[in-house]
């Protein structure tokens, strides 16, 4: 259950009962030590410097009340006895005097503990509406620079020093928080990585909308200089209407496969992409795959590298959708009459990997760190002119990373391309347990929604 209760009021509360558990304490020690010492005293002016007597109090079973009772208290020692009650009830007044003085400090710490936890939290809800406010860019560079608090006011705050790093701090320029002190390091470095994925983010998005502005831009520039050029000639050259009828359908289907991935991405992003688990063979995927292509495309030899049957638990065709990325990107890469080879085998490791391994043109080691993100082609002959939208291995890295997989690239420049994924490793027998227990939640959705529809 959420707790409504301020932080400077629970502070507060924390703080007076860690006090009156330490004033209790140190009453309670204190009318120890003195009935000890009053004990001892009344030893040695009997003349006994013994610890080891013995020694016993005693009261009046006949007094009536609680304070008489009290005050007929006899301390009996080695043979020696001393009236204890006046002892004990100036001791007991002693502890209530200071009870109701401690007492009343506590209401009065109350009431000023209170103010004072809120003077000292000041700083740190500023920083965190303003961190808010950054997140949400509703703040300009104007605004940033602002005072939040009284200049009177800053003086009396030991964290102030952070509530102006705050106000000095743009989001779209790279600067940090840094107040120096040590004890505010921990939120320092909280806020900052926050700064920086926020930072991170923003740019990525500024990219992307960049990238996918800059590839509708080409297809449509297309489709309008054929309109037009239609709208000109078309009507009565049949030359100029079947070459535009062919650019229109092919810059057409290019706008929807890229807005199809658009979709995919955003979907994934948000999470809204849906996944159909369950268990699947991985090499009759590949081999499938590998049939497929060498129907479509007779230009190059597929090649199937199969090293036993291997199954994993994921979206099987999500992952078939990812090894047609693979062997679409080496298909395009690789000239005419070259090998395409789609391999499962198991690694090193004990995992599940398939691969697809070209003998294209190959990629540079600084191309590789890249070829995952949206829109990226390595120069110069990764460009538009093979069809592609840049898109397709960041969807498949998209697919391997949702199931827990990663990929493992080599590629050597004129000699070829070869793209692993691995894959968490399961036995058989977690394969038909993990199907059947997909089996059961299946069955137990399908009963519930029988019953709400009734």
């Amino acid at each position: 259950m959420e707790n409504k209760t301020s932080l400077a009021v629970r502070i507060n509360r924390y703080w007076l009962r860690k006090t009156a558990g330490a004033y209790a304490f140190l009453n309670m020690i204190l009318v120890l030590l003195s009935s000890l010492a009053w004990c001892r005293m009344n030893e040695l002016e009997q003349g006994i410097s013994a610890y080891n007597i013995s020694r016993s109090i005693a009261f009046d079973s006949n007094a009536k009340g609680l304070w008489n009772y009290i005050g007929s208290a006899v301390y009996h020692f080695d043979g020696h006895s001393a009236e204890a009650g006046i002892f004990l009830k100036m001791l007991i007044c002693i502890f209530i005097a200071i009870s109701v003085i401690e007492l009343l400090m506590l209401v009065f710490s109350s009431s000023k503990g209170h103010k004072n936890a809120r003077k000292l939290l000041r700083p740190i809800n500023e920083m965190a509406i303003t961190t808010n406010a950054i997140a949400a860019a509703e703040l300009t560079p104007q605004e940033m620079t602002a005072p939040l608090t009284k200049p009177e006011e800053r003086s009396d705050v030991d964290f102030s020093d952070l509530q102006f790093a705050i106000d000095k701090t743009d989001p779209m320029t790279a600067t940090y928080i840094h107040t120096g002190n040590s004890d505010l390091k921990g939120l320092e470095d909280a806020v900052n990585n926050l700064l920086d994925r926020m930072r991170d983010a923003y740019m990525r998005q500024t990219q992307f909308v960049s990238d996918a502005s800059h590839e509708l831009r080409t297809p449509i520039a297309v489709i309008q200089g054929y309109a037009k050029m239609l709208d000109r000639w078309g009507k009565t050259d049949e030359k100029v209407l079947d070459e535009s009828i062919t650019a229109l359908k092919s810059e057409s289907d290019h706008i929807a496969k890229l807005v199809e991935q658009l979709l995919f991405l955003a979907r994934g992003d948000n999470g809204r992409q849906t996944m159909n688990m369950d268990v699947f063979s991985v090499s009759d995927m590949m081999r499938e795959v590998c049939s497929e292509y060498r129907l479509i495309d007779e230009s190059h030899a597929y090649l199937l590298d199969i090293k036993g049957e291997f199954k994993a638990y994921g979206d099987a065709s999500m992952i078939k959708q990812a090894v047609r990325i693979l062997t679409d990107n080496a298909k395009k890469y690789t000239p005419a009459g070259g090998e395409i080879t789609l391999c499962a085998r198991r690694s090193v490791s004990g995992d599940i990997c398939f691969e697809v391994q070209d003998t294209g043109i190959g990629m540079e080691q600084n191309d590789i760190e890249h070829i995952f993100e949206r829109f990226y082609r390595a120069d110069p002959a990764r460009n538009r002119d093979t069809g592609g939208t840049g898109l397709g291995l960041s969807i498949a890295k998209w697919i391997i990373d949702r199931h827990n997989g990663h990929f493992d690239i080599s590629s050597c420049v004129g000699i070829g391309t070869r793209m692993a994924v691995i894959m968490p490793k399961i036995s058989l027998d977690e394969a038909e347990f993990m199907l059947d227990d997909e089996k059961k939640v299946r069955n137990s959705l399908s009963v519930m929604s029988v019953m709400l529809r009734r």
